[in-house]
């Protein structure tokens, strides 16, 4: 069987696009530095989450000592951004829907003894959003606390 030589040069082609393509995907490392560290006062019978960086895409408490998987049924009050990609000013507290959001989720108070994990999760305020150089990044931090 003979070799075809156009079938050759279109597999170098495809090939040199793809390594193009996965070059493009390291052209926006992730960042350490936008992943929000997160701290809760639960003193005063309410808990008041802050976080750093500054500004939030979402913020959710949910029931035990690890973070859900999003809508689940640990999921116990969350509020999204309306303002931006980080549209949430921290500090906030729980049960009460801050400026520049949206309650997004169930809205259960807290019970005194229980354990929850907060989570704060961050656009990539670097990222184009398309989802393909791999510029679409989210960054999330969580803290546990006993209500």
């Amino acid at each position: 069987m003979r070799a075809c030589p156009a079938l050759a040069v279109l597999a170098l082609a495809a090939l040199g696009a793809l390594g193009a393509l996965g070059a493009g995907c390291d052209s926006h490392p992730y960042d350490a530095s936008q992943k929000p560290v997160v701290t809760v006062s639960a003193a005063s019978g309410t808990a008041a989450i802050a976080w750093s960086p500054a500004g939030a895409q979402l913020v959710r408490i949910y029931r035990g000592a690890t973070a859900g998987d999003g809508y689940g049924p640990s999921l116990v009050w969350s509020v999204a951004s309306t303002g931006g990609a980080n549209g949430i000013a921290g500090p906030v507290t729980v049960g009460t829907v801050p400026p520049g959001a949206a309650l997004d989720g169930p809205a259960q108070p807290l019970v005194a003894g229980e354990t929850y994990t907060a989570e704060v999760t961050r656009a990539d305020p670097k990222g184009s959003g398309d989802g393909f150089t791999g510029t679409r990044r989210r960054y999330a931090g969580t803290a546990t606390f006993v209500r």
